[in-house]
C-alpha cells in the first residue's frame, strides 16, 4: 500500500540538491567523515537544517556536539538508531546524515521537548517555545510549513506526543520516527544542537521555499479478515482479547496457524491494520504474553476494528511510492529524509535486499534510519515515512 500526501505550492521552484552522508567506524572518525561528505554535497551553500542518525554504539555527545559545531548556522537534530543508511550505503553501528540547504528554507526553528515530567506538559512547553518565534502553530500554512519529529523509542510516548502536537497544529504535516538502540531495547536518545535527552522529542519546523511531499508506504494487502479488539491495556500496548476470545487464539485462527505457533514469523508477515480511506496504518505484534495476550509495538484501543494483513513486495511497493511522489513533485526531487521501520529492515535483511532498497533513491541525496516506529498522522509500524523535497 502506498500513499503520497502533497504539500506543495505552485509558486515555488525546485530546490538545489540537498546533501546526504553515511559512514562507519568509531564516533570521531564517522562524524568527521559525515561532516566532510555533507560539506562537499553542499558546496559553497550553507545548511538550514541537519539531521543525523547514529548507532547506539556511539555516545550521543560524541556525535551531537561535533556536528552542531560543524554547522553553526543550522538547526541540528538527531537520534539513536536500529540501523542507518543513505542512498549509497547502509549499516548497523554507523552514522548517516542529511543536510537541507539554506536556499530551500525561508525559516527553520527547532526545540528539544522534555517528556520526563509528563508528555502533555513537555509538548506544551515545546510548542510555547516555538510559538514565541513563529506565532500560533495552528495558523501556519500547511502547504508551506512542515515538521520533522524524532521521539525517544523506549517510553511508549509516541501516541501521546502526536496527539498533543495534533491539538496544537491540526493541519500541519509532521513526519518522522522513533529512536532505536540496535535492538537492545534498553535506552534511546534524541538531540537538538548539543543537548541530548533519553526521554524527549526533537521537533524541527521548516518554512519550505521548495515543493515537498510526505510519502508513506507499507507493503501489505488485506486478508479480508477483520477482528475487533474487545479487551486491551493501552498503557502496555497489550491486546488481551480479539472478538471476545484470547488474542493469541483469535489471531492464530485468522492467520491459519496453531496458537502455539504464534510468534515472530507470523507477526512479521501478518500484522494488523487500522484502515483509513482503504489504507492500513499498521500495528505490529511484538510478542505473545502469558495469559493469551499479544503485546504490540503500537497502541491499540478497545473497540477498534482492525484488518489482518498479508505482506507483499517491500522493494516494489516502496519504488511505486517514491515514483508517485516524484511525479507529484513534477519529476524533480532534490532530497529525501527517510524513516524506515526496524521490522522492514529485518525483512530486507532476510531477503538480502538492502541494495535494491537503497537503489530506489539512486541519484537523489537521501538519508535516514531504521526506527522503532514511524510518524505521520500518528504512530505506526512496518512503514516507511519520508519527507521528499522537490
Amino acid at each position: 500500500m502506498t500513499q503520497t500526501v502533497p504539500a506543495t505550492s505552485e509558486s515555488r521552484t525546485p530546490g538545489a540538491p540537498s546533501a546526504s552522508a553515511h559512514a562507519t567506524g568509531v564516533a570521531a572518525d564517522a562524524t568527521a567523515s559525515v561532516v566532510e561528505q555533507l560539506k562537499a554535497g553542499l558546496g559553497e551553500r550553507d545548511a538550514a537544517a541537519v539531521w543525523f542518525f547514529a548507532s547506539a554504539a556511539h555516545a550521543a555527545a560524541d556525535v551531537a556536539g561535533p556536528l552542531s559545531a560543524a554547522f553553526p548556522g543550522a538547526h541540528v537534530a538527531g537520534c539513536s538508531t536500529a540501523g542507518e543508511f543513505s542512498q549509497v550505503s547502509g549499516s548497523t553501528g554507523g552514522l548517516s546524515a542529511f543536510a537541507l540547504p539554506a536556499s530551500s528554507a525561508r525559516r527553520t526553528v527547532s526545540v528539544l521537548m522534555d517528556l520526563s515530567g509528563g508528555v502533555r506538559e513537555g509538548v506544551e512547553a515545546g510548542v510555547a517555545s516555538l510559538e514565541a518565534e513563529v506565532g500560533p502553530l495552528r495558523d501556519l500554512d500547511p502547504h508551506q510549513w512542515v515538521g520533522v519529529l524524532l521521539v525517544d523509542g523506549m517510553h511508549g510516548d509516541e501516541e501521546a506526543v502526536n496527539a498533543a502536537l495534533g491539538n496544537a497544529a491540526p493541519l500541519l504535516n509532521v513526519v518522522g520516527g522513533s529512536a532505536g538502540d540496535d535492538l537492545a531495547f534498553a535506552e534511546t536518545w534524541v538531540s537538538v544542537g548539543d543537548a541530548v535527552s533519553t526521554h524527549g522529542a526533537a521537533l524541527v519546523l521548516i518554512d519550505s521555499a521548495v515543493p515537498f511531499s510526505v510519502v508513506r508506504t507499507s507493503s501489505f494487502r488485506t486478508f479480508d479478515k477483520t477482528v475487533t479488539v474487545t479487551k486491551a491495556d493501552p498503557a502496555t500496548r497489550t491486546v488481551w482479547e480479539l472478538d471476545g476470545r484470547p488474542a493469541v487464539e483469535a489471531y492464530a485462527e485468522a492467520v491459519g496457524c496453531r496458537p502455539d505457533e504464534v510468534g515472530s514469523e507470523q507477526f512479521m508477515r501478518h500484522p494488523l491494520g487500522l484502515m483509513m480511506d482503504g489504507k492500513p496504518f499498521v500495528r505490529s505484534p511484538q510478542q505473545a504474553v502469558e495469559g493469551g495476550g499479544i503485546k504490540f509495538y503500537c497502541e491499540i484501543l478497545e473497540g477498534m476494528q482492525v484488518e489482518v494483513l498479508d505482506s507483499t513486495d517491500i522493494v516494489g511497493e516502496t519504488r511505486n511510492a517514491v515514483e508517485a511522489t516524484t511525479a507529484e513533485l513534477g519529476g524533480a526531487v532534490s532530497g529525501a529524509l527517510l524513516f524506515n521501520c526496524i521490522l522492514r529492515r529485518l525483512d530486507l535483511d532476510a531477503q538480502n535486499a538492502h541494495g535494491d532498497f537503497r537503489g530506489i533513491f539512486a541519484g537523489v541525496p537521501a538519508a535516514g534510519f531504521h526506527t522503532y516506529g514511524e510518524t505521520w498522522m500518528g504512530h505506526m509500524n512496518q512503514t516507511l515515512t519520508g519527507l521528499v523535497f522537490g
